[in-house]
């Protein structure tokens, strides 16, 4: 688990340091470095095999002038330090270089054993991205909605892609496969395999919504059907396409998808998880986050929703989430630079800042500024 991060001229970010927990929360107005945040983890993990820079798989960024902090030395190098919970150290930097074909030149190492970890990993993470042995997993905010057919990963990787384009074709391939124990709900009802739980969340989100996959023999490509009424669920005949049902089912499929098939340890990246959902299920999903943080995974969570953020809320007051295992982060722009004020939850859900320096204007304040608005006060 990723205990601290340290990032370095880092587009918007000069200097930050971020404390992590089992679940964390990201959140802050647009352009406040949100998305930087997270796009140093994955610049550490798409360069923890090979020296790819700041142009890969997970994240692309440009050249070393776009990607450097303006008010930063041009001495000074880009630079991301993880410490994990096994008492490792990771740093990338990224240090221009004229002399070199980008224009800058890549160092990466870890301070407590200079073995690479990866290399001893089971065959069923090869191609994850990964930070020597902590495997990465990443949806990205531009992840498919509804489509009528989804790819299949042909590759010997269980990468779903960025934008979870095989997790559908992974679901029907492993429909059957029985999930950790730590991961059930509900056995008796919906059982103890991947289709089976990943139903259970559907419902239990999205209420009375039932998924089912079906192979389309000699292509490349799976189908995935949805049911809404409880009534039918028996009737195979009236499952509907994608298009057919809300949006917000195809947004959330792959949210569940990838968090149901991780593997202890594993770090789970998602932005944006509230996308065409209602706010009832904006909270429940809240709900499963925080089940998911409980199994051994971590959890980073970009987020715009005010019902995710009062979900944290909501479970601390009620005594049913655990404030130490959570981080709030509350990111914004002082003087053209990101500053971090983590965020704590008192009695009743009070929220305050633990950076004095930073006010908590536009953390979810706008339903009240307008409510004021509207009784003129």
């Amino acid at each position: 688990m990723i205990k601290k991060i340290h990032i370095q001229s880092l587009k918007s970010i000069k200097d930050l340091t971020v404390h992590c927990q089992k679940m964390n929360l990201i959140v802050g107005t647009n352009s406040s470095g949100k998305s930087t945040f997270l796009q140093s983890i994955l610049l550490e993990a798409q360069n923890s095999e090979n020296k790819v820079g700041l142009n890969g798989h997970l994240a692309k960024i440009g050249d070393f002038n776009e990607a450097h902090n303006y008010s930063s030395n041009r001495s000074e190098p880009i630079r991301i330090e993880i410490w994990s919970t096994n008492n490792k150290h990771f740093f990338v930097e990224f240090k221009q270089d004229n002399s070199s074909k980008n224009g800058y030149s890549v160092e990466k190492s870890t301070y407590a054993d200079n073995e690479i970890l990866d290399k001893n990993l089971p065959d069923k993470y090869s191609g994850i991205p990964n930070i020597y042995g902590t495997h990465i997993r990443y949806l990205s905010a531009g992840r498919l909605g509804a489509q009528e057919v989804y790819l299949k990963n042909l590759t010997v990787s269980d990468d779903f892609g960025i934008n979870g384009e095989f997790a559908v074709g992974y679901l029907q391939e492993h429909e059957d496969d029985t999930l950790q124990t730590e991961l059930l709900q509900d056995v008796k009802n919906f059982g103890d395999s991947l289709s089976g739980q990943t139903n259970y969340w559907l419902s239990r989100i999205l209420g009375n919504t039932a998924m089912k996959t079906i192979n389309i023999a000699k292509t490349n490509f799976v189908q995935i059907l949805y049911n809404t009424n409880p009534n039918t669920f028996n009737q195979d005949a009236l499952y509907c396409r994608p298009i057919n049902v809300g949006s917000g089912v195809s947004y959330l499929i792959s949210i569940l998808i990838e968090c149901l098939t991780s593997a202890d340890d594993d770090v789970i990246i998602i932005e944006n998880p509230e996308i065409h959902l209602h706010p009832k299920a904006q909270s429940e999903l809240c709900k499963f986050f925080y089940f998911i943080s409980q199994t051994g995974r971590q959890i980073f969570i970009e987020t715009h929703s005010d019902h995710i953020f009062n979900g944290l809320r909501a479970g601390i007051a009620r005594e049913d989430f655990h404030q130490e295992d959570i981080s709030v982060n509350f990111f914004v722009m002082k003087d053209g630079i990101t500053q971090c004020n983590p965020i704590k939850f008192g009695e009743f859900g009070r929220v305050y800042g633990e950076n004095k320096q930073l006010t908590l204007e536009d953390l979810f304040d706008q339903f009240e500024l307008d409510l004021d608005e509207m009784m003129g006060l």
